[in-house]
């Protein structure tokens, strides 16, 4: 670096800077020189002022226990740092400084000029708290962020139990509450608890409405803050008190119709900010288009797999279960039943009623085939006026044929009950499957004992293989 050209340069820097810069003898103290800054911090006056006093006069009580220290430190190394205490000239109010005192000029018998930059620690404690704030706040920013971006990985393609137990924890540790929970409204109103972080046990159930503070955030579709139980007349809290909580925030998920919501509690009655709300906010945010995903997706394979007019299932979930059916059989020591339902002369009912008026046939046959049979059989619409029923789990032909005959009898009660404004019957063929039976085959046996049934007459059923 250049040489600086003279020290008028240096003595601007001086003149400029916001610390306190002083140059005083050694030995006497005398001030030899004060900046503009150190006059007004000292209350000095002016600089001539300031001349007249020494460093002595500008240290309080505490500082001059320090006075030894310092000069012999002067001494020895030429230096000193660290915090002492001036006082003001006006007021007298003692002034927390951290100095560095440096020698400047020696002589053969020691120092003879030192200089003093100070700077003012009135409030360095607060700004060293507004850092650490600022620091503190700048960290949960980015851990939030940070929560909020994993919650919308996950939530563009995850498993929705995944999503709802990660959404939970993260609630729970970004406001260091003891709980955190996700549950869902059932029919009944009731919520079910499907996720959940914080000590055990884990509540399965939260009452619906007024019954506990996530029943009645649901029920009003509103951010519901409780503070401290103690003082809570909304809404009942023996849930809270049962579990030891005291306070807590419930966040509704979904925007119009509430889903379920979202809970933090704390052991500890608390005031949830502003920041606390928005982030809970941003997580149910994400919980509802991840639901609306799932849900939107689950509507497409629903509608993939079920036939529109009669809701049950089609032909694709009819193969589906029938070989789910026949893989598990061996396993269970049991057999499938299959059975192929055909309406005799169905084209007559919709010459007759219209094809309105037939879709309302089947859909009335629809709802009569599934009360005929056990309650984990699957009945299907194969198109047109044909359906399957996939039987698992059979002792044997009888009670396969047992199962024909609960559907005819249904059918001739439809008929008797004038239910429908033309009579209409059914043919059934029936098919047992055996150990090496493929879903092909037993497909062709039930289609074969069909048409039997028909060559038998209207409203008939027959066995494949046997004289049922």
């Amino acid at each position: 670096m250049e040489a600086l050209p003279d020290s008028g340069m240096l003595l601007a820097v001086l003149e400029h800077t916001p610390a306190l810069v002083f140059v005083s003898e050694f030995v006497s103290g005398r001030i030899m020189y004060v900046n503009p800054a150190g006059v007004g911090l000292l209350g000095l006056g002016d600089a001539v002022h300031a001349y007249a006093r020494t460093t002595a006069e500008l240290f309080t009580d505490v500082g001059l226990v320090q006075a030894r220290e310092v000069e012999s430190a002067l001494v020895e190394r030429g230096e000193w740092n660290g915090l002492t205490e001036f006082r003001h000239f006006v007021t007298g109010e003692p002034i927390p400084m951290l100095i560095s005192t440096f020698v400047l000029q020696h002589t053969r018998t020691g120092p003879s000029l030192i200089a003093s930059i100070a700077q003012d620690r009135r409030g360095a404690e607060e700004d060293e708290q507004r850092l650490h704030r600022a620091l503190a706040e700048s960290a949960y920013r980015a851990r939030e962020q940070q929560a909020i971006a994993d919650l919308s990985q996950l939530a563009v393609g995850g498993d929705l139990d995944e999503l709802l137990a990660a959404a939970a924890g993260a609630a729970a540790a970004l406001m260091g509450v003891q709980c955190s929970s996700i549950a869902q409204m059932s029919d009944d109103g009731e919520l079910a608890v499907l996720a959940y972080r914080g000590p055990e046990p884990s509540p399965t159930t939260f009452a619906p409405g007024r019954g506990s503070q996530p029943g009645y955030a649901t029920a009003s579709g509103a951010v519901i803050v409780c503070a401290d139980r103690v003082h809570e007349t909304r809404f009942s809290t023996v849930g809270m008190t049962r579990r030891g909580l005291h306070s807590g925030v419930c966040v509704p998920i979904g925007a119009e119709a509430a889903w379920g919501v979202l809970t933090a509690h704390s052991r500890r009655p608390r005031e949830y900010t502003d920041r606390d709300l928005t982030f809970l906010r941003s997580v149910t945010a994400v919980l509802s288009a991840a639901i609306r995903r799932i849900e939107a997706e689950a509507a497409l394979v629903y509608q993939s797999l079920h036939d529109p007019l009669t809701g049950l299932p089609n032909r694709a979930l009819a193969r589906r279960r029938l070989d789910d059916a026949l893989d598990a059989a061996p396993r269970g020591g049991t057999r499938v039943a299959l059975l192929l339902v055909d309406l005799d002369d169905f084209k007559i009912v919709n010459d007759s009623l219209g094809h309105a008026g037939g879709d309302d046939a089947l859909v009335v046959l629809a709802r009569h085939l599934r009360s005929a049979v056990r309650p984990g059989d699957t009945v299907a619409r194969l198109g047109g006026d044909e359906f399957v029923v996939v039987c698992e789990h059979v002792a044997g032909a009888a009670e396969a044929v047992a199962i024909a005959a609960r559907i005819t009898g249904s059918v001739a009660d439809l008929n008797r009950a004038g239910s429908l404004d033309w009579p209409i019957s059914a043919s059934i063929g029936v098919a047992l499957s055996d150990p090496e039976c493929t879903r092909e085959e037993l497909v062709r046996r039930a289609d074969s004992a069909m048409y039997r049934a028909k060559a038998a007459g209207a409203g008939s059923y027959a066995f494949y293989g046997g004289p049922f």
